[in-house]
């Protein structure tokens, strides 16, 4: 795989990572010109607990980074030459969020990426703004064991059980919906958070002191009456088991669905506080992963601990009917994540506990296939990235540059990012790649005498004749 990457990507970045990572996100676009663009990318870092030589505690944190990145058709191959110990140039890292407890998942609010919205291993989510004035060392709060966390703009509760994965917000941005262990889907009003933000400026309460951290992730009681608290205004009940996943309808924030370990998908409508339909025993395991599509707004996906992923069309379903329109079995361990790629429809990555990333097209189910290509793979897996060692826990389209990807691994052998760009030649129509390949196949393929045709052998040969006829040489001097 490592001899391939000049040639399966456009655009290839990988570096360690000093901490298991479980979380990436693509952030706002900073600056951008022909030929690159400066992109902020918000990246976590677990410590478990560490401590530096001198005893003090090591906090878990969110690491906002810009990511310079290259246009299509710009990096030359060479600096795609893959070096899994060396840290890639192209990440600069800006500044240090402290957060209380590990991030298991991570969301920014679209069209404001500068704004995230966070799950530990509490009840409570939190909400950052990267982007405020007060980021650096004055809004940290010191504990009572000697460590100290970033101040969050504010925190939300309702869940009466840790709520650690599922999570989503809606894509204009004013829902934000939590699933947890309390079997519960919960939705907050961005509206609140702000307000809730904008009170406590005024209000100026000092945050710098906190009481005991409370053990795991979170804050105590103490610790959470120092920060706005925004209470949940929907309550979703159905599930039988921790909820895995939750995610909005694209087209509408009325709408979301669920899944989790009780094997179901569940549909909620917000205007009417109610179940709006379901696939009940959807998988054979638990279900890790849902994602929705952008552009078939009835389609959704599924991932699970069963290794399959199952792609679904909302309007075939009923207590009756769960049957999925297809089931893809290219895994061969547990499913833990989906994304829906923005740019192109039907296409879709998941990733899984080993660290294969697949990419899908749905829409080239059933295609036509030579014998060769079905040695690659079915029609419908376009792409497989291999470059993790590890889990892949988190992977995100960057939804300001079509087909580029940010993944992120944990593993024994190494904690890595990997930033990535499929060369379009692979998921272009054949016919396309084909008439522009054409254009470069002197560049491409260089032809030496021996490589002419007959046919064109022929004909310099009789233009060499004539020239001896005319009495001229090869060499351009006339015969005496």
């Amino acid at each position: 795989w490592k001899s391939l990457v000049p040639f399966l990507y456009d655009w290839f970045a990988n570096t360690p990572t000093s901490w298991p990572s479980l979380c990436v996100r693509w952030g706002d676009v900073v600056e951008s010109n022909e030929y690159k663009t400066k992109q902020r990318l918000f990246l976590t870092e677990q410590v478990d607990d560490a401590t530096t030589s001198s005893g003090r505690v090591v906090p878990n944190t969110i690491v906002v980074c810009q990511a310079e990145i290259l246009k299509p058709r710009v990096a030359p191959a060479e600096a795609m030459i893959f070096d899994e110990f060396a840290k890639s140039p192209v990440l600069k890292k800006e500044r240090t969020l402290a957060h209380p407890g590990e991030v298991n998942r991570m969301r920014c609010v679209p069209g404001r990426e500068h704004v995230l919205v966070t799950h530990t291993d509490a009840p409570e989510l939190f909400v950052y703004d990267t982007s405020a004035a007060g980021m650096g060392k004055a809004a940290q709060v010191k504990r009572g064991d000697g460590s100290s966390y970033t101040a969050p703009a504010c925190a939300l509760r309702g869940h009466t059980e840790n709520a650690e994965y599922a999570l989503a917000i809606s894509a204009c941005g004013t829902r934000i919906a939590s699933g947890g262990k309390d079997s519960r889907v919960l939705v907050w009003d961005m509206r609140d958070v702000e307000s809730a933000a904008v009170r406590e400026r005024h209000k100026g309460g000092d945050a710098s002191t906190s009481a005991a951290a409370v053990v795991g992730g979170g804050l105590s009681k103490a610790e959470l009456e120092k920060h706005p608290n925004v209470w949940s205004r929907l309550e979703f009940k159905g599930h039988t088991d921790t909820i895995e996943d939750v995610v909005f309808n694209p087209h509408s924030a009325h709408e979301l669905c669920s899944v989790g370990d009780d094997r179901n998908v569940l549909f909620w409508d917000a205007r009417t506080n109610k179940e709006a339909g379901a696939a009940k025993l959807a998988h054979s395991d638990d279900i890790h992963a849902v994602g929705w599509s952008v552009h078939d707004a009835h389609v959704l996906v599924t991932g699970s601990k069963d290794t399959t992923v199952k792609v679904w069309d909302r309007r075939t379903l009923s207590d009756s009917s769960v049957r999925p329109m297809y089931e893809f079995d290219t895994h061969i361990d547990s499913v833990l994540c989906v994304d829906m790629n923005p740019a192109a429809r039907g296409v879709f990555m998941t990733a899984d506990e080993v660290g294969r990333i697949n990419v899908f097209d749905y829409t080239k189910v059933g295609a036509e296939q030579t014998a060769e290509q079905s040695i690659a793979g079915p029609p419908q897996l376009i792409f497989q990235h291999c470059g993790h060692r590890g889990t892949v826990w988190d992977i995100a389209w960057n939804p300001y540059d079509p087909w580029t990807v940010a993944s992120t691994s944990v593993g024994d052998d190494q904690n890595t990012l990997q930033l990535w760009r499929i060369n379009d030649l692979i998921y272009r129509p054949e016919e396309e790649c084909l008439e522009e390949l054409m254009h470069h196949r002197d560049v491409i393929c260089p032809r030496s005498k021996s490589d002419k045709s007959k046919k064109q052998r022929k004909e310099d040969d009789g233009a060499a004749d004539e020239d001896m006829v005319r009495g001229d040489t090869p060499t351009g001097n006339r015969e005496k």
